[in-house]
C-alpha cells in the first residue's frame, strides 16, 4: 500500500467492519448463499483494489413528491454529484474508498463529508477553502413531464481551485484506480489541467483510470465537451456512458427502438479510436405509466457482451447512471466474469430507479441477490 495508505481508524474503519471488510481491505467469508449463486462468475480473486474519487460534492434541492421547482414551499436537502454518488455506492458495496476535491470549510462543506465519512469513505485528502459550496435544484417527473435539474455551481470551492493545489503524488499514494467523471474537467480550464495532471500522474504509476462521460450540456458546449475528452482519453482505460451522454454529445434525434444499436455504434468507434481497455454504456427507457427499461454493453479486448434488459418502476431516474458506473467499477475490481459484470451493473441502476434521491446503498450481496433464478420472498424479515 505504502507510508501513507487509506485511513483504517475511527468511524471510517467501523463502518468497514460493519460492512464485512476487514481492516486489511479483504472481504470476509461471502455467505453460503453468495458462493452457490454467483462465485463461478469469479475469473480470478486479485488483490483487493484502493479508489479514488476526484470530484465535487454538491448539495441537493430537491421538491417533494412530484411538485414543480416553481410550486415548491419546501425542498430537502442531501448531497450528491456524480463522484460523491459513485464513492458513497462503492464503498456500501464493500469496496475500500477515498475521496479528494476542495470543498467550503462551512457547515454545509463539513456535512457533506460527514455523509461520506458514514458511508465507509476516506476523506482525508480533501482540501478546504472559504468559497461556498455548489448546489442543485431537482424536481422528478411523471408520465410525460421530464424530471429537470438545474444547476447553481459557479463560485464554488472547485470552481475556484488552482490545478496547483492538488499535489497528485500525495493523493495517489496507495491508490489502485482513480474515478472521475466528465463533470470535473467541465468546471474550469483550472480542473480541466487538475484532471489532465492526474491521468498523466496514474499512467507513469500504472494505476487504473476510469471516467463516467456524464456530460453536462448547462456546463460546457458540446464541441468544447468532445475536444477536452478527447486530450483526456489516451489516459483512459475504461469509459463509461450512459445514453443521455451519447445523445447530448452527437445531437442526433434518434427513436428508441435504434437507441441501443446507435449507443453500440458509437461505443465500437471510441473503443477503435482511443486505447481504451473496455467500455460500456446503459440505455434507460421509460414510458408514460413510468414503468422503465434498461440495457447495457460492455465491450472488451476479448469480445462484446450484452446484459438482459432490466425492468423496474421508476421513482426516480436520477443517478441510476452513476450508480450503473460506480456498479461497473465493483464488478470489475472482483475479477467477474464481463457477461456477469454487465448483467450486475445493469441490475444496479434499474434497482437505483426505484429509490428517490440520488444516492443508493444497495450492497453486493443485495444486487447480486436480484440476478438469481431462484424466487426471492416479497418481504425479508
Amino acid at each position: 500500500m505504502g507510508s501513507n495508505p487509506l485511513d483504517r481508524t475511527g468511524l471510517y474503519a467501523l463502518v468497514r467492519r460493519e460492512r464485512g471488510v476487514s481492516e486489511h481491505g479483504k472481504r470476509h467469508q461471502r455467505s453460503d448463499w453468495n458462493r452457490r449463486n454467483y462465485s463461478s462468475y469469479i475469473v480470478d480473486g486479485g488483490p483487493w483494489l484502493n479508489i479514488l474519487c476526484f470530484g465535487e460534492p454538491l448539495i441537493r434541492l430537491a421538491t417533494t413528491g412530484y411538485e414543480r421547482l416553481e410550486d415548491a414551499h419546501i425542498l430537502e436537502v442531501t448531497y450528491g454529484g456524480g463522484e460523491t454518488v459513485v464513492a458513497a455506492s462503492l464503498a456500501s458495496q464493500g469496496e475500500n474508498v477515498a475521496f479528494a476535491s476542495k470543498v467550503s470549510a462551512n457547515r454545509l462543506g463539513t456535512n457533506s463529508l460527514m455523509m461520506l465519512a458514514r458511508c465507509g469513505v476516506d476523506t482525508s485528502r480533501v482540501l478546504r477553502s472559504n468559497e461556498r459550496m455548489g448546489l442543485y435544484y431537482s424536481e422528478r417527473g411523471r408520465s410525460i413531464r421530464p424530471s429537470i435539474v438545474t444547476y447553481d455551481r459557479s463560485g464554488t470551492a472547485m470552481a475556484m481551485a488552482s490545478h496547483t493545489d492538488f499535489d497528485w503524488d500525495q493523493m495517489l499514494n496507495g491508490v489502485d484506480l482513480l474515478f472521475f467523471s466528465g463533470v470535473t474537467p467541465a468546471i474550469s480550464e483550472e480542473m480541466y489541467e487538475a484532471c489532465k495532471e492526474g491521468l498523466y500522474a496514474c499512467r507513469g504509476r500504472g494505476i487504473h483510470v476510469v471516467c463516467d462521460l456524464n456530460y453536462r450540456s448547462t456546463m460546457l458546449e458540446p464541441s468544447v465537451a468532445f475536444e477536452r475528452m478527447h486530450q483526456l482519453l489516451p489516459n483512459i482505460d475504461e469509459l463509461i456512458a450512459s445514453e443521455d451522454d451519447i445523445l447530448s454529445i452527437s445531437s442526433a434525434n434518434i427513436s428508441k427502438n435504434e437507441m441501443f444499436d446507435y449507443c453500440l455504434t458509437k461505443f465500437r468507434g471510441l473503443f477503435l479510436d482511443y486505447p481504451l481497455r473496455s467500455a460500456c454504456f446503459i440505455v434507460r427507457q421509460s414510458d408514460r405509466y413510468d414503468f422503465g427499461s434498461f440495457r447495457g454493453a460492455l465491450l472488451t479486448q476479448n469480445g462484446e457482451y450484452f446484459s438482459k434488459t432490466q425492468r423496474a418502476a421508476i421513482t426516480d431516474l436520477s443517478s441510476s447512471g452513476s450508480i450503473f458506473a460506480a456498479s461497473m467499477v465493483h464488478a470489475q475490481c472482483c475479477k467477474w466474469d464481463p457477461q456477469f459484470c454487465i448483467d450486475y451493473a445493469t441490475m444496479a441502476s434499474a434497482y437505483k430507479a426505484t429509490l428517490a434521491g440520488d444516492l443508493c446503498f444497495a450492497t453486493e450481496t443485495e444486487l447480486a441477490s436480484l440476478l438469481a433464478d431462484t424466487a426471492q420472498p416479497s418481504i425479508r424479515q
